[in-house]
């Protein structure tokens, strides 16, 4: 259930206007992230989930929520700066702040969770444990599980280039379109957790 490919978007609208070096970081960071999540749902999923009270459309809904505030906030930020074209002094104040933001952040939230490590692949994880108890066959799934990541940071890896191609004018129209489906992929994660939960309230009525 771990789709690198469909994290490409966000990866590269999230990591608009940082550097290389910082790119590569957090392409690293959200696939050690991603094999550390998955890893820990296969070895205590089942005891997370029932000590929290945790059900999986909730996750799916806060997943949800997420991306869609970072399209939001990447939108926003975007047409703020387009506006701000007499501003010189605001324009650079608004430069500073966003350098000082570690882009390491986004690495765990919300490129490792939910996107790479999302409600799927959690469920995926959980189901596993319960197909598989034994140590040999939650050590398989392990190695499989990092194997996953590595190919993740590949692939993130392999967004570098896609953006340097594209330039700063295809890169500010590609990040809005990316914006929009980030949002879209939150709407339609909220929308899935929300059916569950609908579902219940109307068998029960």
């Amino acid at each position: 259930m771990v789709n690198p490919l469909a994290v490409i978007p966000a990866f590269i609208a999230l990591t608009d206007g940082v550097s290389r070096s910082q790119r590569a970081r957090v392409a690293l960071v959200a696939g050690a992230a991603c094999v550390v999540v998955l890893v820990t749902f296969l070895l205590a999923g089942n005891f997370l989930f029932k000590f929290f009270g945790i059900t999986v459309p909730a996750f799916q809904i806060m997943g949800g929520i997420l991306f869609l505030v970072n399209a939001l906030r990447t939108l926003i930020a975007d047409d703020r700066r387009a506006l701000n074209v007499g501003g010189e002094k605001r324009m650079e104040d608004s430069d500073v702040h966003k350098a000082e933001i570690d882009p390491s952040s986004i690495a765990v939230v919300p490129l490792a969770i939910p996107l790479l490590s999302g409600p799927g692949a959690i469920t995926s994880v959980m189901v596993l444990v319960n197909l598989y108890p034994g140590i040999e066959q939650k050590l398989a799934v392990t190695v499989a599980i990092t194997a996953v990541g590595v190919i993740s940071w590949i692939v993130l890896l392999a967004a570098l280039p896609i953006s340097r191609m594209m330039g700063d004018r295809g890169r500010a129209v590609f990040t809005k379109v990316m914006a929009l489906l980030l949002g879209a992929i939150g709407i339609q994660f909220i929308i899935n957790g929300l059916r569950p939960v609908v579902l219940e309230i109307l068998k029960a009525s």
